[in-house]
């Protein structure tokens, strides 16, 4: 009897043997004996199958922390060409009906006016509960410019819709700088909005200041599940969908800037907090 089954197991392909699990085995002339060890066999046969293929998922698995879980695009080459690389993507992507960028970059890099080093960014508070300086110890600056005057919009004031999409763009920005780069803030400077000719004062120098902490839980999560759209959306204003969660990683850190210098030369960013208007 023992031959008899040896012959119909080799008459089963190996995959459909292990697969194979009969519900109500019949006893054989004999005792049920050849049976029940056919059975454990199987059993010990499709564990040890899965066992196999668990550690052959685990091995094949990507790290859910490598660049390509993050974002399906990122920046190569020499490390010090990523800031460069990524104003050139992210700009890229912000168009006019007409095709044309929203805006350009004309500078990403360390944190400097007319080459003097950017040292530090002063936060004021006009309520006069608080405040603060933050040294830049490593940083990234980003300028945008319109096509108008001193880098502002030729169209004049820009909506409040075209300034939620500029502060959607800097955030890209400031989420590329900080997961492919080891920098810990991240300064963007917008077009700005010019006033009277003859009252520079009244000129609005919008500006947003990120810290590496700031975006920690986004930096953890792939960039889709903050930034939904898998295209920058038009020039016109930011899908429904996105606009809660733009404001509230933007609205906080959207200031307007102005220049100081300190004692020993270096500029400081002053930042006084704008608030929109809705």
């Amino acid at each position: 009897m023992a031959e008899d089954l040896a012959e119909r197991d080799a008459e089963v392909p190996p995959a459909e043997r292990e697969a194979f699990v009969p519900v109500e085995p019949r006893r054989r002339e004999g005792g049920a004996h050849p049976v029940r060890f056919g059975l454990a066999y199987l059993v010990l046969a499709v564990i040890a199958g899965a066992g196999v293929g668990a550690t052959i998922v685990l091995v094949d698995r990507p790290s859910v922390d490598s660049g390509a879980a993050w974002s399906s695009w990122r920046p190569t080459g020499r490390e010090s060409s990523y800031p460069g690389k990524i104003a050139e993507y992210v700009s890229g992507r912000y168009r006019r009906p007409s095709g044309t960028q929203l805006v350009t970059i004309t500078y990403a890099g360390e944190p400097k006016i007319q080459d003097v080093p950017l040292r530090s960014v002063a936060i004021q508070d006009p309520g006069g509960s608080g405040g603060g300086t933050v040294s830049i110890d490593k940083g990234l600056l980003y300028t945008l410019c319109g096509l108008g005057q001193s880098c502002a919009f030729r169209e004049g004031d820009p909506s409040e819709e075209t300034l939620q999409l500029m502060r959607r763009e800097a955030l890209e920005l400031a989420l590329y700088s900080f997961k492919y780069t080891d920098v810990n803030s991240v300064i963007a400077l917008l077009p700005p909005t010019l006033g009277d000719r003859d009252q520079p004062s009244d000129d609005a120098k919008p500006a947003l200041f990120f810290e590496r902490k700031d975006l920690r839980r986004e930096l953890d999560n792939p960039l889709r599940t903050t930034l939904y759209a898998s295209a920058a959306p038009p020039a016109t204003e930011v899908a429904p969908f996105e606009g809660p969660i733009v404001d509230e990683l933007t609205e906080p850190r959207f200031f307007n800037y102005d220049f100081a210098q300190s004692q020993e030369g270096s500029v400081i960013l002053a930042l006084t907090p704008l608030v929109l208007q809705r």
